[in-house]
Formats: C-alpha cells, sequence, structure tokens
C-alpha cells in the first residue's frame, strides 16, 4: 500500500509539472492571438503603426513561447509538437502581416533591415552602380548577376532609407549584412523576423 502510494504520489507531481508547462504555454498562445486579433481591428482602420506595433508585441510571445516549449515543453511531447508548429505558424503570420505593412506604409521600416522579393521594372546605369526600380522602391547595387533582368524577382536584402518620397535599400554597403541580427523585434531595426 505504501508502495503505491508512492508512485501515485510521483505521477501527480509529473502530472502537474506538465499541466504548468502546458497551461503556460496556452496562455500565451491566447495572448499571441488576442494580439492578433486586435490587429485586424487596426487594419481595418487602417493604423499601421498600430499593426506593426502588434508585430512586435505577437513575436515577443512567440519567440518567449517557443523557448518555453523547446526548455520544458518536452516533458509532454503531444503538446511541444502542437506548440512547436504553433510557433511556426505565428512565425509565418507575424512575416506575412509585416509584408502587408510594408506595402502599405513602408516609411514605418525606414532605418530597419529588410528582406523581400522585388520585380523591377526599371533600370538606371549609374555611374557605379545600378539603380533598380519598381514605384518608390529603389535598390543599388554595384554588380547585376546574369538572371537580375527586368520584370524578375529577386531577393532584396538592407536597411530601408528614404530620400523624399523614394525608399532605397542600398545593396552595396556590406555591413547590411553584418548587423542584421542584433535585434528581431523590431524595436530597434527589423522583424520581421523580421523579414518582409
Amino acid at each position: 500500500m505504501k508502495k503505491a502510494k508512492g508512485v501515485l504520489g510521483k505521477i501527480a507531481i509529473i502530472i502537474s509539472i506538465m499541466g504548468l508547462v502546458t497551461f503556460s504555454l496556452f496562455i500565451m498562445e491566447e495572448a499571441f492571438q488576442t494580439v492578433m486579433f486586435g490587429t485586424w481591428a487596426a487594419q481595418d482602420a487602417k493604423d499601421w503603426e498600430l499593426v506593426y506595433d502588434g508585430t512586435v508585441t505577437m513575436y515577443a510571445i512567440n519567440k518567449t513561447m517557443k523557448i518555453l516549449n523547446y526548455c520544458a515543453g518536452w516533458i509532454q511531447p503531444f503538446a511541444f509538437f502542437a506548440y512547436r508548429s504553433y510557433g511556426q505558424a505565428g512565425d509565418y503570420y507575424v512575416k506575412a502581416l509585416r509584408s502587408k505593412i510594408f506595402a502599405h506604409r513602408p516609411e514605418i521600416f525606414v532605418g530597419k533591415y529588410v528582406e523581400f522579393n522585388f520585380i523591377p521594372i526599371k533600370l538606371e546605369i549609374e555611374k557605379d552602380y545600378f539603380r533598380l526600380i519598381n514605384g518608390r522602391i529603389h535598390v543599388l547595387k554595384s554588380s547585376l548577376k546574369y538572371n537580375e533582368n527586368l520584370n524578375k524577382v529577386i531577393k532584396v536584402k538592407g536597411i530601408l532609407q528614404r530620400e523624399k518620397n523614394i525608399f532605397i535599400i542600398d545593396m552595396r554597403k556590406k555591413d547590411v549584412f553584418q548587423n542584421k541580427d542584433k535585434k528581431e523585434d523590431g524595436r530597434i531595426r527589423k522583424s520581421s523576423t523580421h523579414y518582409i
């Protein structure tokens, strides 16, 4: 009888720890969804700064949830895999929403690292660089690869700058790529994940 009580006591402790971890993950999931619902209202109001703030908050919640899941979520394997998938979905949502913000209000990302697919429709050859243009977005490159032609998608990476009503990504600068991982919560530089 004493052995049975000891075994049941240990099982109860394990179940309690499992519940503590999964309940914390559940609350973070709910927090993420609450912010996500707020971004919907902000999008309806066309308040893109508020939508961006929402992506920063979602990014932070999702990052914390993924850390907790990888540190302690393994104690409940089914929950671990479920929350790992939820974290991946959260990353995707933040990335997609930042892409939408960039399409509507690129000025929000001025001074931040961005990555996005770009289709140039005009090419200007300057003295020592190429200027690829599509609307208000200008990409400066020192050289072009053989497949970087007009009307073809190219991957753009760099710090977004603004000159009057034109947004510029200068891919000639080498330090752009060294600094991209400094801070990913969007408050100082980028998401995005945060990638756009």
